[in-house]
């Protein structure tokens, strides 16, 4: 069959594309999959990262006891700044595709030091964020298949570390195939969690019934304990902009990524509403004390089972997240290396699937470091990477307030600073800097200043990477803030 003529030249052009003026022929990023995650795969991540499922089932317990009157209200306050925030970065995110995010637009707006301030909080936050990941999974993963009493696990520790290799193999195996794969997984597992949850949700509501309105009730709320509870709102909310780092793989960047980081958070503040109204009447019957976990099933259910259904759950939750936090973290490693910031190694891609290789394989060490160091030393897997999160956290909330905080001069560079984003920024700015303020208050109080401890080591370890590159490695500075740009065969595709 003859093919229509044109054809052989436009195959042409597209494998040797003319030279187009001030338009670069390939992108700092190049090797990545660009232009092929669709819009629903990358919400699917975003949620990932934030597990609303594993957050839903034990979070409004959790309010309900630490807040009591008006924790309702802590969560339309920490979901309301969630979503301002996810309004600041979509600004970023309607402009710039990068590989590294919060980083690049910092460095973008502000400068190479407080990019890489950020880039550092990065690192560590969503480092131990995927360390978090891998330790819940192998915790859960035990519960679900030896369930026995409270805080206790059957297997030893050698089965609880091959779980964990399992997990990091898995993980590994989907990220190198490829980033369609990993995202795809994450929304096929996601949407599976949220039938799951609003079956139990359900179930709940059709056994005891509807809320009072009393449970909306403010008599006798305390406004210090609601500010406190907003803190642990925000604080399940980390990560819910995870799918910035994968701009450049987005299928449509700029319309895509605003969307995931806002409905994400979307879809855990409806997730977490259905389980606060169905948590509300769940309460214990005198001499049958049960805990969150059973408390969604039926007195007649046997505890054990409902702990493994529950586990079960929260098993799969957290190898989601642990995939999804993996993914967005090896992007800013990749982009660090791709600047010089890091060994160039870390920068490799896969020739024929299009993944940051080396940076997921450097990942791997670090991800089961907690577990490791809990199993050696005869604890139980979980309680430290929990510690590390919410210190993390703290350091996270700064960075975001950073992010915040450079909204104008990122503007006012494009020549686009309006009143709007400005007010917008500086709103997110003072909320989130209140909120952690009150957590650092909290914690201190509570005699663990571990947050603000791990908040001092980001910034000095920042000041001496900075010092460091600035002798060594200046040109990597200058190169600091690389993004996906229109390239010659874009413009031909167009």
């Amino acid at each position: 069959m003859n093919r229509p003529s044109g054809v052989p030249a436009l195959e042409e052009a597209i494998a040797h594309p003319p030279a187009v003026p001030q338009v670069r022929a390939e992108s700092d990023l190049a090797g990545l999959d660009r232009r092929s995650v669709l819009p629903g795969d990358l919400l699917g991540l975003s949620v990932a990262v934030i597990a609303p499922a594993a957050s839903a089932l034990s979070v409004p317990f959790v309010l309900m006891r630490v807040v009591g009157p008006g924790a309702w209200l802590s969560a339309v306050l920490g979901f309301g700044l969630a979503l301002l925030l996810a309004g600041v970065f979509s600004q970023f995110a309607t402009r710039i595709a990068a590989a590294g995010s919060m980083y690049t637009w910092v460095t973008r707006s502000l400068g190479p030091f407080p990019g890489l301030l950020v880039g550092t909080s990065m690192l560590l936050g969503y480092g131990i964020l995927v360390a978090f990941g891998v330790s819940q999974t192998i915790r859960r993963s035990t519960e679900a298949v030896s369930p026995t009493s409270p805080g206790q696990t059957a297997a030893g520790p050698w089965p609880q570390w091959w779980i964990g290799v399992a997990v990091l193999v898995f993980c590994l195996v989907v990220s190198i195939r490829g980033v369609r794969v990993a995202t795809r997984l994450a929304l096929v597992v996601e949407s599976a969690l949220v039938v799951g949850l609003s079956c139990l949700v359900v179930l709940t509501i059709g056994r005891e019934g509807l809320p009072s309105p009393a449970v909306l009730s403010l008599e006798g709320a305390d406004p210090w304990r609601i500010v406190l509870g907003a803190t642990i709102v925000l604080g399940i909310t980390v990560g819910f902009e995870a799918s910035a780092a994968l701009a450049s793989e987005a299928e449509r960047p700029f319309w895509s990524v605003p969307r995931a980081m806002t409905g994400s958070v979307l879809v855990a503040a409806a997730l977490y509403v259905v389980s606060f109204l169905a948590a509300s009447t769940l309460v214990p019957a005198p001499g049958h004390p049960r805990g969150p976990a059973q408390r969604w099933f039926p007195d007649t259910v046997d505890a054990h089972h409902a702990d493994a259904v529950l586990s079960s759950l929260l098993a799969v939750s957290f190898l989601a997240l642990t995939l999804c936090a993996w993914n967005a973290l090896a992007r800013v490693v990749f982009s660090f290396a791709r600047e010089g910031i890091l060994p160039a190694v870390l920068g490799y891609t896969h020739p024929r699937w299009a993944s940051p290789v080396g940076a997921l394989l450097v990942i791997a060490p670090f991800a089961i470091a907690p577990a490791t160091v809990t199993l050696l030393v005869g604890r139980e897997v979980g309680p430290l990477s929990t510690a590390l999160l919410q210190s993390a956290v703290f350091v996270l909330f700064i960075a975001y307030a950073l992010v915040a905080l450079s909204l104008p001069a990122f503007l006012h560079r494009l020549d686009e600073l309006t009143v709007g984003p400005v007010v917008l920024a500086a709103t997110a700015v003072v909320l989130t800097l209140a909120l952690a303020s009150v957590d650092t208050v909290r914690d201190v109080r509570d005699g663990d200043p571990s947050g603000l401890v791990l908040a001092g080591v980001t910034l000095v370890f920042s000041m001496v990477w900075f010092g460091w590159l600035r002798s060594h490695r200046r040109r990597a500075l200058r190169r600091m803030g690389i993004h996906d740009e229109t390239i010659r065969t874009d413009l031909l595709g167009a």
